[in-house]
C-alpha cells in the first residue's frame, strides 16, 4: 500500500510531461498539420475556406475531417517510432519524424487519387464534392484516408531497423497491398450488395457512402493490426482475404441480428437510412477490433 501511495505522489512523470523536447515534437506536429492542409488545398484545386466557411459544403467538410484525422494519426505514429530525447534535443530525430510524416501524408493524398480512379471510378470525385456537395462521396474518401493512415501508421511504427531506403520500401509495399485490398473490397462489396453502390452514391445517397466508407476504414484497421505484429507479406495477404470475407459476411449477420425487421439493402437503397448505414459501419468496426484482439 505504501508503495502504491509513493507511486501516486511521484513527481518524475510531471517533470517528464514538460520536457522541452516533447514540446518541440508537439509544435512540429501542429506545423505539419498546417502544411498538410496547404498541400491538400493546392493539389486538390479546392478552395477550402470558400467551401467550408462561405458555402457550408458538408461533403468537403466530411472529406476534410477524414483527411485531418488521418494526418494526425500518421504524424503521431512517426513520433512513436522515433524515441524522444529526455535530456538533450535530438534534432536528427525531429528531422526524421518530419520526413516520415511528409511521406505518410503523401501516401494519404495518393489514396484519394486511387479512390477516384478505381473505387469510385464512374464519376469525378472533385465534381461530386464541390458541385454536387455529395456527402456520400466525402464519406468514402474519408474512409480511405483513415484506413490508409492506419496502415501507414502500423508500418511507420515498425521502421526502427535497417536503412532509410529499406524502411521506405517496406512502407510503400504495405501501402500498395492496402490500396489493392481497398479496391478488391470495393468490387466485392458492389457484388454482394443488393444495389449499385456507384449509382446510389452519385444520386446523393448518404447512407450508401457512409456504409462503404466505414467498411473501408474497418479494412484498414484489420490490415494495420497484422502489419503491427508481423513483417510477413504472405501472412498480410492471407489476412486481407480473411478480413474481406468476414466483413462482407457481417452484412448478413447485421441483417439477421441487428436489423431483423428489415433488409439492410432496402434501408440503404430505398429509405436512404443513414442510421442503418451507421449501424452497419459501427458493427464492422467493432468486428475488426474483435478480430484483431482475437487473432493478433
Amino acid at each position: 500500500m505504501i508503495e502504491r501511495i509513493q507511486d501516486w505522489l511521484d513527481l518524475q512523470p510531471l517533470y517528464d510531461l514538460f520536457l522541452a523536447p516533447s514540446a518541440l515534437y508537439f509544435v512540429l506536429a501542429l506545423l505539419l498539420v498546417f502544411l498538410a492542409r496547404m498541400i491538400k488545398s493546392a493539389i486538390g484545386s479546392i478552395d477550402l475556406n470558400e467551401e467550408l466557411v462561405h458555402k457550408d459544403n458538408k461533403a468537403v467538410a466530411v472529406e476534410m475531417a477524414g483527411f485531418t484525422f488521418a494526418v494526425m494519426i500518421v504524424i503521431a505514429s512517426t513520433f512513436k517510432s522515433s524515441p524522444i530525447a529526455t535530456e538533450t534535443v535530438v534534432w536528427k530525430d525531429l528531422g526524421l519524424s518530419a520526413a516520415w510524416s511528409l511521406i505518410a501524408i503523401a501516401l494519404v493524398l495518393v489514396s484519394a487519387f486511387i479512390n477516384d480512379r478505381f473505387l469510385l471510378s464512374k464519376f469525378n470525385n472533385r465534381k461530386e464534392l464541390v458541385e454536387d456537395r455529395n456527402v456520400g462521396t466525402g464519406a468514402v474518401i474519408a474512409g480511405t484516408y483513415l484506413g490508409t493512415a492506419l496502415i501507414a501508421s502500423a508500418s511507420l511504427q515498425g521502421t526502427t531497423g535497417g536503412s532509410f531506403g529499406l524502411e521506405l520500401f517496406d512502407t510503400l509495399v504495405f501501402f500498395i497491398v492496402g490500396q489493392a485490398a481497398f479496391i478488391l473490397l470495393g468490387l466485392l462489396y458492389q457484388k454482394s450488395a443488393g444495389y449499385d453502390i456507384h449509382e446510389e452514391i452519385e444520386k446523393d445517397n448518404e447512407a450508401a457512402g457512409v456504409a462503404l466508407g466505414m467498411t473501408l476504414l474497418a479494412m484498414g484497421w484489420l490490415l494495420s493490426g497484422k502489419i503491427a505484429v508481423s513483417d510477413s507479406l504472405i501472412a498480410l495477404v492471407a489476412w486481407a482475404v480473411i478480413s474481406m470475407f468476414v466483413l462482407l459476411f457481417s452484412r448478413f449477420l447485421i441483417d439477421r441480428f441487428l436489423l431483423p425487421g428489415s433488409s439492410l439493402d432496402h434501408e440503404i437503397k430505398n429509405d436512404r437510412n443513414w442510421g442503418a448505414a451507421l449501424i452497419e459501419g459501427s458493427a464492422v468496426l467493432g468486428l475488426a477490433q474483435l478480430l484483431n484482439a482475437s487473432f493478433l
